[in-house]
């Protein structure tokens, strides 16, 4: 299959004129400047491009001038180094036609590579020239980012990678800018969480159940519900639905777990919310016994969390943390800007933040200058329920969003943030279906195996 699709690609390179090839490449290289990732590398891996490439020698003069560290491929006991360069002068032609430096330059490894390649796809599979010495390099230091410059007629529908193919961080066409690594993926990490803990549950023959008190009937409530009770029974979580009607009084829910409280079978409960506007919420959640409340939302759960115990946290701030770390993200010396102030995210998230000695903020939808809170910040976290809140004026180039709002705007679940836009311009982001919604029911399975094993 690559063989015929490189063969295809080389014919179509065949017809592009010398023109088209440095106009492409003018416009490559305006797009590759004000790219987060390339201005703020500080050792860049490059290639001295060949044949119908995108032209990359004015890129190299470029990095040069700014006395940044240019590193050029040479090929070594047929394997792929980078050499560090001062000068494009004297050069020897390399085995594959590129220009090479001499062995008596410094060898060192960059923190982001630009790269060629024959074709790609949207997904960032590529196929290269045919030996995979740079994926072979890339596998063995997969901390180095991935910038490939290509023809648009180079992007095509899919490609099949191999075991040892490395995915591309970011495609840059004349036509186009694909960052294939930017999502944040929390129905895979939450995957991953959940896999252990019904190994867990088999192993341990854990026999816990969740309860859940439905008031009314909230539409969305109903699925949330829904997705948390097929998530118990894949993993072997038991689970108990109670519904009232939305006029309900509040000694009737206030009853209903209080029993709930005694009855040894039930491991947790769970109050959906928002409850009906005659029902008194703190009350209801406070009556919840400590030891059952999964949630982490009752006084006693949050006085605790404010003493650094986070035995049962709130399940999305927790969720929140573990998508960051999971995805190796760094959250020391960041500048975090937590937009929302709620008591299901923002209130507790901002305590275990605290917990962990992070530099953030807080900030709410009613924040006179939002965008000076949120322009300033590294990670914006934001948990407002208000569609298109954030936008793409409000986030500075490279920051990371987690957007755990959730709103419906012409049957289509929206966050706070303005996706399309601020994508844009983020180094990473997390979708709106796809991206805090798995990992908050996670930390939900985690909490109540948790409560179980300290019952």
């Amino acid at each position: 299959m690559k063989k015929d699709i490189r063969k295809k690609i080389k014919n179509k390179l065949k017809d592009l004129t010398i023109k088209q090839i440095i106009d492409n490449s003018k416009i490559i290289e305006q797009t590759l400047n004000k790219t987060y990732e390339f201005k703020s590398a500080k050792k860049i891996g490059i290639y001295n491009s060949i044949d119908k490439e995108v032209i990359t020698k004015k890129i190299i003069f470029k990095l040069l001038d700014e006395k940044k560290e240019v590193l050029l491929p040479k090929m070594e006991n047929d394997k792929l180094i980078f050499l560090k360069t001062k000068s494009l002068k004297n050069l020897n032609k390399g085995p594959y036609g590129i220009l090479e430096p001499f062995h008596a330059n410094s060898l060192s490894i960059p923190d982001l590579i630009i790269l060629p390649a024959i074709a790609l796809d949207k997904n960032g599979n590529r196929i290269g020239r045919g030996k995979g010495y740079f994926d072979r390099y890339l596998n063995k230091n997969p901390h180095i980012k991935t910038i490939c410059l290509i023809h648009d007629l180079q992007i095509i529908k899919k490609i099949t990678p191999e075991k040892h193919d490395k995915k591309i961080d970011i495609v840059i066409s004349e036509k186009q800018i694909i960052k294939t690594n930017q999502l944040l993926d929390g129905t895979k990490i939450a995957h991953e969480i959940t896999n252990k803990l019904k190994k867990k549950i088999i192993k341990k023959k854990i026999k816990a159940t969740l309860a859940v008190i439905l008031v009314g009937n909230n539409a969305s409530s109903k699925i949330y519900i829904k997705k948390k009770e097929e998530e118990c029974k894949k993993i072997g979580i038991g689970f108990k639905l109670i519904k009232f009607s939305k006029d309900t009084k509040n000694y009737i829910v206030k009853n209903e777990i209080e029993k709930l409280n005694k009855d040894k079978i039930i491991t947790g409960i769970l109050i959906q919310l928002p409850l009906p506007k005659q029902l008194n919420t703190s009350m209801l959640l406070d009556t919840v016994k400590q030891s059952k409340d999964v949630d982490g939302l009752t006084s006693k759960s949050l006085t605790d969390l404010k003493k650094g115990n986070e035995f049962l946290p709130c399940c999305t701030p927790k969720g929140i943390l573990t998508l960051l770390e999971s995805s190796n993200i760094d959250l020391k010396n960041k500048k975090i800007t937590l937009v929302g102030n709620g008591r299901l995210v923002g209130k507790p998230l901002a305590i275990m933040l605290k917990n962990r000695n992070l530099n953030f903020s807080v900030c709410d939808k009613k924040t006179k200058d939002l965008k000076s809170e949120t322009i300033k910040a590294d990670i914006i976290i934001t948990a407002t329920g208000v569609p298109n809140l954030i936008k793409k004026e409000y986030v500075k180039n490279g920051a990371i969003l987690i957007d755990a709002g959730t709103n419906k705007i012409k049957g289509k679940i929206v966050g706070d943030s303005d996706f399309d836009q601020v994508s844009k311009i983020t180094s990473k982001i997390t979708p709106a279906i796809g991206g805090v919604g798995p990992m908050t029911i996670a930390s939900l399975l985690e909490n109540i195996v948790k409560a179980y094993e300290k019952q």
